[in-house]
């Protein structure tokens, strides 16, 4: 693997398409397939994540904001790893957030 580096402030945000929810995307790492992610995600205030799975482990670091999962308020700075074929429940944001996911890649 090389070194990447990327200025995040440079990369322009994008529709968030394939993804259990509506916002906007900057993609920082994508090794294809079913191998590892990096994603900025910004969910606008009013904002929905659905119900879904993952099939490996993913790490989200709140970077703004606050969301809602589970009766539980997560605001920046917040670090959560979901673990690998867990049901992920909604999360929703009355504020709007920025998620820094990391996904592990699939085995």
């Amino acid at each position: 693997m090389e070194e990447t580096t990327i200025h995040t402030a440079e990369v322009a945000w994008q529709e968030l398409t394939g993804f259990p929810g509506k916002g906007e995307v900057k993609v920082l790492r994508d090794e294809g397939g079913r191998n590892a992610r990096t994603l900025l995600i910004r969910v606008h205030p009013g904002g929905e994540i659905t119900p879904h799975a993952h099939q490996a482990p993913v790490q989200h670091y709140l970077l703004d904001g606050e969301y809602e999962c589970e009766g539980k308020i997560f605001g920046a700075g917040t670090y959560r790893l979901l673990p690998g074929h867990a049901d992920v429940a909604p999360i929703s944001t009355q504020s709007g957030a920025t998620i820094l996911l990391i996904y592990d890649p699939v085995v």
